[in-house]
């Protein structure tokens, strides 16, 4: 990953991770713990090269540059196809077992999710106008294809959130659970 960054222009561990966040942090992270030793690693098997930036008052930045080697490992490893993965999610499993709790406690978790996807979808909106200014890279469109895929993620999200927060509020109402109420299950306690 580092090293498919690299491709776009030499940067510092510090600019790997602020781009990371810029770019690909919705869905791939990597935390300045994991940036500099995988930089340290990633130079002794000579798959890029660091020099030194002097800075006045300020630490030496390292930058880094892919090698024509590195170059070869990227392209190794983009051949490779991705392996599945089972997603965890802690929402979802707390909400299989929805009918264990008060339904506004699920719900709680639906109008949380709704206020945050409704955030992600204007972040996604401001990506693609953010790669919209960029056209001289030519990553630039998939970068738009990775960005899209995120969007119609983030929207199908929403359309489900906002669904299911319907349902458990008509759960509730048959239920006679209503924010502050006490409902069947919590009788007698």
């Amino acid at each position: 990953m580092l090293l498919g960054l690299l491709t776009i222009e030499p940067m510092s561990g510090y600019d790997l991770g602020q781009t990371i966040r810029e770019s690909i942090g919705h869905f791939w992270n990597e935390s300045y713990g994991q940036i500099y030793p995988n930089l340290k690693k990633l130079a002794a098997e000579g798959f890029v090269t660091s020099k030194v930036e002097r800075q006045k008052g300020r630490p030496d930045r390292h930058i880094y540059s892919i090698t024509k080697k590195g170059r070869e490992r990227l392209a190794k490893w983009m051949a490779v196809p991705p392996q599945p993965e089972i997603p965890r999610n802690e929402m979802l499993l707390k909400l299989f077992f929805g009918a264990q709790v008060s339904p506004d406690i699920p719900i709680g978790y639906l109008e949380r999710m709704v206020e945050t996807e409704r955030g992600l979808l204007e972040q996604f909106r401001q990506i693609h106008e953010a790669i919209a200014r960029n056209p001289q890279y030519p990553d630039t469109p998939y970068w738009k294809m990775a960005a899209r895929f995120g969007e119609i993620e983030i929207e199908a999200h929403l359309r489900w959130a906002e669904e299911t927060l319907a349902e458990l509020k008509r759960i509730a109402s048959k239920s006679g659970v209503m924010k502050g109420h006490k409902g069947k299950r919590d009788a007698g306690k």
